[in-house]
């Protein structure tokens, strides 16, 4: 008998079925059964592999939860994620006058390429990216001026006086017109 590693052949099974049935050679409640069989074969496996792919996920899923720190638990390794900086680099990044904003980026660079922070400094890709960052900052406070409501200019009566002799336009609302009519008169 073969054990229940091994596949069994179609022959095999074939022979188990007339045995376990009783039945003759030939019969097609045989293919019927035998069709059964690989269909409740197939379906086992299926299943074995769905519960296999779902132990793995939960053992994947529980070993994230255990590196997830718990509310008000401080996160393992490197207490956040702000790099500690020597007083050394700090005096540098503040005598190159450095926004305190644009530190993260001198210090993520300076540990990408693995190179201290003067060298940092000097490198081209951070003065452009600080260039930039800093072109930003001025672009954002300029369009970011106090935006208060601003009061209505009156206009004089001489300029509507100017304006109605040289082109011919009168004035549209009635304060106009007066100031026009008075500019008029003083005229």
């Amino acid at each position: 008998m073969p054990t229940k590693t091994m596949k069994k052949t179609e022959e095999e099974l074939r022979q188990e079925i007339v045995d376990e049935f009783t039945l003759e050679e030939g019969d097609e409640r045989i293919d019927k059964i035998l069709e059964i069989k690989k269909d409740r074969f197939t379906a086992t496996q299926a299943k074995k592999k769905a519960q296999k792919e779902a132990e793995d996920f939960k053992k994947g899923k529980d070993f994230y939860k255990k590196q997830i720190p718990k509310k008000g638990e401080k996160p393992k390794g490197d207490e956040g994620k702000e790099p500690k900086l020597s007083v050394e680099d700090s005096a540098r990044l503040m005598e190159a006058k450095i926004p305190v904003d644009d530190w993260g980026e001198v210090t993520s660079y300076a540990e990408f390429k693995k190179i201290n922070i003067k060298d940092a400094l000097e490198n081209s890709v951070v003065k452009s990216t600080l260039a930039e960052k800093a072109e930003a900052r001025k672009t954002n406070d300029a369009t970011n001026t106090k935006k208060g409501k601003r009061g209505s200019s009156k206009v004089s009566g001489e300029s509507l006086l100017e304006q109605a002799e040289s082109s011919g336009k009168l004035p549209e609302t009635d304060e106009e017109m007066e100031a026009l009519v008075d500019a008029r008169y003083k005229a």
